[in-house]
């Protein structure tokens, strides 16, 4: 069974259809010193041959919660489906074909020291996929630390991948959505968010539907759905 990590040239999983989504829990305003993101991604890809991957995942996670599966491979396989995530271990030049996938330059990360500074703000799990048609899920916390601005102003900011990087397109036209939904509780206010999108792994095309900024009660939601592969930065704060 061959062994392959996300980004790799060798791999070419073709991501089909998937959605993200993302709640974003006021934990610094309950007594926490950072916020959390919870965040689903379900996907579905092809993959022609039964493999191990591992998935690298763009974010500082907290590690108790954070975990892949495959949930299509039945009740009885589950249990081998299934993998913890975790800090980015061993020979880390093993994630230089991710790295290089994303865009990231490479006189960023030509020396160890540099590696291992990059290799700390993302995570990574190892999962067995079987031959065919794959339907996985991720789940994690990512936590998102306060920073203060140069007015003063102290701001949260995370950034949300859709899909996550490094996935081929199939046909190179997917649908793909996301949804952020902010937990209220009379804390926020929609005019206290911001969102920035980029395309760095795709053509820059507009969302075919898009829904900002909604008031859903105390909550706050956003939704979009794309045919290109985004990232979206949001930043707020109480």
């Amino acid at each position: 069974m061959n062994k392959t990590i996300l980004g790799d040239s060798v791999l070419n999983l073709q991501i089909l259809k998937q959605h993200t989504t993302v709640v974003v829990e006021p934990t610094s305003q309950m007594g926490g010193t950072y916020d959390s993101a919870e965040i689903t991604t379900v996907f579905t890809v092809n993959n022609d041959q039964e493999r191990e991957v591992e998935f690298i995942l763009p974010y500082s996670t907290v590690k108790f919660s954070a975990s892949l599966a495959v949930i299509s491979a039945g009740e009885q396989a589950y249990s081998e489906r299934i993998a913890q995530v975790g800090r980015i271990r061993g020979d880390l030049s093993r994630i230089k074909p991710y790295l290089q996938k994303i865009g990231l330059p490479e006189d960023q990360y030509d020396t160890n020291k540099e590696l291992k500074s990059i290799a700390k703000q993302f995570r990574a799990g190892k999962l067995k996929l079987p031959q065919g048609q794959v339907t996985i899920k991720i789940q994690l916390s990512a936590v998102i630390d306060e920073i203060t601005g140069e007015d003063g102003v102290k701001r949260y900011s995370f950034k949300a991948y859709s899909p996550l990087p490094a996935f081929s397109m199939a046909g190179g036209r997917v649908p793909l959505t996301l949804t952020a939904l902010f937990k209220g509780d009379e804390v926020i206010k929609p005019q206290d968010i911001t969102y920035n999108i980029t395309n760095p792994f795709g053509d820059g095309t507009n969302p075919v539907t898009e829904l900002p900024n909604q008031q859903l009660g105390e909550d706050i939601t956003f939704f979009w759905k794309w045919q290109t592969d985004p990232v979206v930065e949001f930043t707020y704060r109480y």
